[in-house]
């Protein structure tokens, strides 16, 4: 029996938000599911599929649960079956004939596996590091002074020393913030060494260890002057060649930062609290193998940590001042957005390799390459809240934002409008006082800003059969992701599944950089004058777009990378500092100037009407586009 036979969209949500409250969720005319667990977000979730209610297990960690249900089992009328792996498929056996049936067969297998799950989850969640035996492995929380005791060395193996001079502000004043508060540790991170003879290698930890020890010099040096100058971090750390220029220029700003932040009669509490105070986790490992095992594993090597989800653990950390609950909220959130969709849509890789890092530097008039770990410092902001006052005057209308949207939330809701971006009232993730370009301010207020153009991402360029900017989404459609359908056909192929994904001809690499550009273009139009600059100008940021594809036989992405600076005005700029759609009249003139001079080199066999489109605003010779 079919879903949409039993029950409905609007029942099924309902009986969701009683029972599986804050639970992810998805319907389909033939299937619906919610998510179980916590940890595993849809990857884990209660299936209605041909009749019966399944737990399905989804992901590349599906052993882990898949073994701890064996072990668990039997559950009564439950039993695993098949389902693209062995015993990934859980099915209660218990026939769907009408709607109060599909709801107690969602509450009869909650109620038999949910316990089973969350003791899993409780047990393992999220330790997926190898398993390594005692006898192989030590692992003892360190204070700095401790730590340097040690017989370390650095082997012939590792890289040189090339921490910059933000990543020895980052640490130092992290340690002034936690001093300045009186906090009774700080835990610096973790260092992997691997025991041999009489030393300890250091496999990682490198980089915190050295500018440690140049802090002590700096110190050493002021305290006594009359010593040399240059830092000698004599002892067993021999440095590769390539070390010693980072060595010496981060030691003159080490010196120059202690006596910018604090005041002579601070240098000693300072420097005691660095060896006294501040801790590392030390995990020594007698095997070598099993020392690179574990660097492998916490530094996300095999299968790449996504740069991305470096700034969940730091922005939480930012939210001292909120409840567990909230942090757990956020990172709730932040874990659902990266499995989107019963297609498990990574909508956070998407939405910060391109539309937000991109547009941001495009905004700046800069050059925007590929996002990655180097780059996540344009996600780092400043702190505010009780024991993060500001501390230069750039950063005042940040903190008049943040107390402005605490003030709305808490006093003004409801009684005072803001302007939404969309026609008919934006949803309760979408934030009304963030935009793409704004100075970021850690924690909560940047989880609150991730979410809403996760949000409009998908309402834009995912959900494209919904009635929202209807005229937009079937120009997207027809336009961008599948050239050779007819457009009188675009109305009823937008609706159909797997519609957002690119079809024919608009698969081709260079084409898909083109789409992200315009993609990018369309979410700065729009956060700026929501739906009324929307439909007024993504035919003209279309065409002005895509000539592009006609001038190059092949589209590279470092030529999509200078494109908005070199040859379409700055565009992303001129929409930035726009006030009015009138002042977004120039983006008409930088089109046609660039038709103009238009130097056809390739030609889209099989979507003459897009190339039409992009030559004259139409499909052909005669009938305007609607």
């Amino acid at each position: 029996m079919k879903l949409q036979e039993l029950t409905n969209k609007e029942s099924f949500e309902k009986f969701c938000a009683e029972n599986f409250p804050e639970k992810a969720i998805k319907w389909h005319t033939d299937y619906c599911f919610v998510q179980a667990g916590t940890n595993w977000g849809t990857w884990l979730h209660y299936e209605f599929h041909k009749g019966y209610v399944h737990l399905h297990i989804e992901g590349s960690n599906w052993k882990g649960i898949c073994n701890y249900l064996k072990k668990c089992a039997p559950f009564q009328g439950i039993e695993p079956k098949p389902w693209g792996r062995n015993d990934c498929d859980w099915k209660l056996n218990k026939e769907i004939c009408c709607e109060k049936d599909l709801y107690d067969a969602f509450l009869h297998i909650r109620d038999i596996l949910e316990p089973v799950i969350d003791d899993f989850e409780t047990d393992s969640f999220p330790n997926l590091m190898p398993i390594i035996t005692k006898e192989k492995i030590s692992a003892k929380i360190l204070t700095v002074y401790s730590l340097l005791q040690e017989q370390l060395r650095i082997p012939h193996y590792q890289r040189p020393y090339r921490w910059e001079e933000k990543n020895v502000e980052q640490l130092m004043s992290d340690i002034l913030d936690n001093w300045s508060e009186h906090k009774s540790r700080y835990r610096i991170g973790s260092v992997i060494l691997h025991k041999n003879g009489n030393y300890f290698d250091i496999v990682d930890g490198q980089q915190r260890i050295t500018t440690i020890l140049l802090i002590l010099e700096a110190f050493k040096y002021i305290f006594s002057p009359d010593d040399n100058r240059n830092a000698s971090l004599s002892g067993n750390l021999k440095f590769r060649q390539g070390s010693f220029k980072h060595i010496k220029e981060n030691f003159y700003f080490i010196e120059d930062w202690i006596k910018e932040n604090l005041s002579e009669e601070d240098y000693e509490s300072y420097l005691n609290y660095l060896l006294n105070k501040c801790e590392f986790v030390e995990v020594a490992v007698t095997e070598l193998s099993e020392a690179f095992q574990m660097f492998e594993s916490q530094n996300g090597r095999g299968k790449e940590l996504e740069s991305y989800n470096l700034l969940k653990a730091y922005h939480i950390r930012a939210m001292e001042q909120n409840s567990q609950e909230e942090k757990i909220k956020c990172d709730r959130r932040w874990e659902e957005s990266t499995r989107y969709d019963a297609d498990n849509i990574d909508v956070l890789k998407q939405i910060f390799n391109e539309q937000l890092y991109r547009s941001r530097k495009w905004s700046r008039k800069e050059q925007a390459g590929k996002f990655s770990k180097k780059e996540i410092d344009e996600f780092k902001g400043f702190t505010i809240d009780k024991n993060h006052p500001t501390v230069f005057p750039y950063q005042n209308p940040q903190l008049l934002q943040y107390l402005t949207a605490k003030f709305y939330s808490n006093v003004l809701e409801g009684t005072v409008t803001t302007c939404n971006r969309f026609q008919y009232g934006d949803t309760e993730n979408i934030n009304p006082f963030v935009n793409i370009n704004q100075t970021i301010v850690n924690g909560k207020p940047f989880f609150d800003y991730v979410e809403t153009y996760v949000e409009l991402y998908k309402q834009l360029f995912i959900n494209i059969g919904t009635y929202q900017l209807s005229d937009f989404k079937k120009f997207y459609y027809a336009y961008c992701l599948h050239y050779e359908c007819e457009w009188d056909d675009a109305e009823r192929l937008r609706k159909e599944s797997y519609a957002h994904y690119p079809k024919g001809g608009a698969r081709r690499t260079g084409d898909g950089y083109l789409r992200e550009l315009y993609k990018s273009l369309i979410l700065v139009l729009f956060d700026k004058f929501g739906e009324s600059g929307l439909n007024k100008y993504y035919q003209i940021l279309y065409r002005l777009v895509y000539m592009t594809r006609l001038a190059n036989e092949q589209v590279r992405y470092s030529t999509v990378d200078k494109l908005p600076i070199e040859e379409l005005g700055n565009c992303f700029s001129v929409i930035s500092q726009a006030k009015a759609l009138s002042d977004l009249r120039i983006l008409e003139r930088i089109m046609r100037n660039k038709c103009s001079k238009l130097d056809i080199r390739y030609t889209m066999k099989g979507a003459e009407r897009v190339t039409n489109f992009i030559l004259k605003g139409h499909e052909d010779g005669n009938d305007k586009l609607k």
